[in-house]
């Protein structure tokens, strides 16, 4: 683990309030872990408790297995279930328990004869059960209908009304049935919310209702009221860490990096999951921190190289510090791992940065395909556009390049100057000056100097004799000499073709002082040349001292 994420987390173990409480000398704080997705220090508290001796009548290997279940340790939380129901048989918790593996397994039959066997112990033991017990096995079997792989809203809505008719004052059960609500009614989260809140009313300390109103005001983009729920979450319990992945979430999605960073480390120092490293990844790469992104997933991939997505970050993330050998190996990886289940689904920015590594490593052809495909996946991504051209510019198919870049002009939202610059390069090579002269004409705003250069070559091209010009290229490299200022080391090489341009023009007009002023400030700058010193060196120009204004003051 790098020494970055060991400080992050070694501040999180030290300033965290009851970081050191994690084993947990209650059946209520184990299973509170869990509901703050602290999977391991709940499961090791369970662990305790059973060695303890008292199940406290099979409760202990419901949560115990429930615990594996929200963990999706699906054959771990099968086997406490079934413990439960061995030792503890006359416990409809565990049924309900074993039923919802099954749900989420897939196996239907098998789920709904559990849940069959768990409510017909609850109706045969009202006297017996507690009521918040009874109501726990109907939520258990309408969070499984909901949360599984196929949704069961009939079922899971009459097993709610069960919960409610026996507790209607658990903010559990309003919490349930918001979650419905909002499977229900996708587009009128009116009613989830409703609930939501209702059940924050009933507990003001429940983090999980205002964890689940900040989820649902995200969900309809209100950021503001989210982020006010999930800080007053993280308020009332520092150490409940489904907020801070959640709240990562948001800052993600609103472009703040460094707090998304920033909760993440949190949420991974409490709960080290796959789906939290994979948002953690994320968050760094898009904060543009690649050589941070390549150092925390490779620390990561020494504890665990099964997630198939930091690949593909860390393809992407050497490619952009400039690295592409190891990048290209991590897309290769990335796609022969991803093909045999298909996950993570293949985004386009995958073929892009592919096929942008196999250019920088030599395969232009193979390249230009893959980045092709980036553009048949996302249309609306006129970024790839780009690459396609700048590959057919290395490619020296300058017309290809041209149409690319045209494309990417005239589909983007708002103007790169770049884009027109590089248009203007690849309207050159086809020796189209007249069209490169347009459109450098349109970039000279932003590089003076280099837009101006560009269009005194352009110009200087469509003379006819590059000997004796006649001063078509003139004003421009007067330009260059103009907005050069100070920078001469900067555009040296501009300033050369500028003073030479017009060292010729002004003796092709016989003038020969301001021909020998631009010579002598071409030699200043290359003392090397041998062109300027013939031209030095001619009987004309020896015979005037070079005091010409209009080079001077150019």
């Amino acid at each position: 683990m790098s020494k970055l994420f060991q400080k992050s987390v070694l501040c999180l173990t030290l300033c965290l309030p009851g970081f050191f409480q994690t084993q947990a000398q209650t059946l209520k704080d184990a299973i509170k872990m869990t509901e703050s997705e602290r999977y391991e220090a709940a499961s090791a508290a369970f662990k305790k408790i059973i060695k303890g001796g008292d199940d406290q009548n099979g409760d202990v290997w419901f949560y115990y297995g429930d615990n594996f279940l929200k963990w999706e340790v699906l054959d771990s939380a099968k086997i406490m279930f079934q413990k439960g129901i061995d030792t503890r048989p006359s416990n409809p918790l565990s049924f309900a328990g074993l039923g919802s593996a099954s749900w989420k397994q897939g196996n239907a039959d098998a789920a709904k004869q559990n849940f069959y066997k768990a409510t017909s112990l609850t109706t045969t033991q009202t006297k017996e059960l507690p009521k918040d017990k009874q109501a726990m096995v109907y939520l258990t079997i309408a969070d499984a209908y909901m949360q599984g792989p196929v949704k069961n809203l009939t079922d899971a809505i009459t097993n709610i009304n069960a919960a409610m008719k026996l507790t209607p004052q658990n903010p559990e059960v309003f919490i349930m049935m918001g979650d419905y609500s909002k499977l229900k009614n996708v587009t009128d989260v009116s009613e989830a919310i409703k609930n939501y809140e209702k059940a924050g009313d009933m507990d003001k300390t429940s983090t999980k209702a205002l964890l689940r109103q900040g989820q649902i005001w995200v969900d309809v983009q209100d950021y503001d009221d989210g982020l006010k729920s999930y800080n007053q979450a993280a308020k009332i319990d520092s150490m409940f860490a489904p907020v801070y992945r959640s709240r990562g979430d948001l800052y993600l999605r609103a472009g703040k990096y460094k707090q998304a960073i920033s909760d993440y480390r949190k949420y991974l120092a409490m709960n080290d999951s796959r789906a939290a490293r994979e948002h953690y990844a994320r968050a760094l790469f898009n904060s543009k921190d690649y050589k941070t992104t390549i150092s925390e997933i490779n620390d990561i991939q020494k504890k665990d190289s099964s997630f198939i997505a930091f690949y593909r970050f860390l393809g992407y993330s050497y490619y952009e510090t400039g690295d592409f050998a190891p990048g290209l190996m991590n897309m290769e990886k990335f796609f022969v791992k991803e093909k045999p289940s298909g996950k993570p689904v293949l985004i386009g920015e995958d073929f892009a940065y592919y096929g942008k590594l196999l250019s920088k490593t030599g395969n232009d052809s193979v390249g230009l395909e893959q980045v092709k495909k980036a553009i048949a996946m996302d249309t609306a991504n006129v970024e790839y556009l780009g690459d396609v051209a700048g590959i057919y510019y290395k490619m020296k198919r300058f017309a290809d390049a041209a149409t690319y870049y045209t494309l990417k002009i005239k589909k983007s939202k708002k103007i790169n100057v770049r884009d027109y610059t590089s248009l203007g390069q690849a309207y050159y090579q086809t020796k189209d000056y007249k069209r490169a002269d347009s459109v450098f004409s349109l970039t000279t705003d932003t590089y003076p100097v280099y837009s101006n250069a560009w269009r005194a070559k352009c110009n200087n091209n469509l003379e006819k004799d590059a000997e004796k010009p006649e001063g078509k290229a003139k004003p421009f490299y007067e330009l260059v000499i103009k907005n050069s200022g100070t920078n001469i080391d900067i555009n040296k090489k501009d300033l050369i073709q500028a003073y030479a341009y017009l060292a010729f023009y002004y003796a092709s007009q016989k003038s020969f002082d301001c021909s020998k002023a631009a010579l002598l400030k071409w030699l200043e700058l290359d003392p090397t040349s041998d062109k300027a010193k013939l031209g030095l060196d001619s009987k004309e120009v020896k015979a005037v001292l070079g005091t010409c204004e209009l080079i001077t003051k150019s």
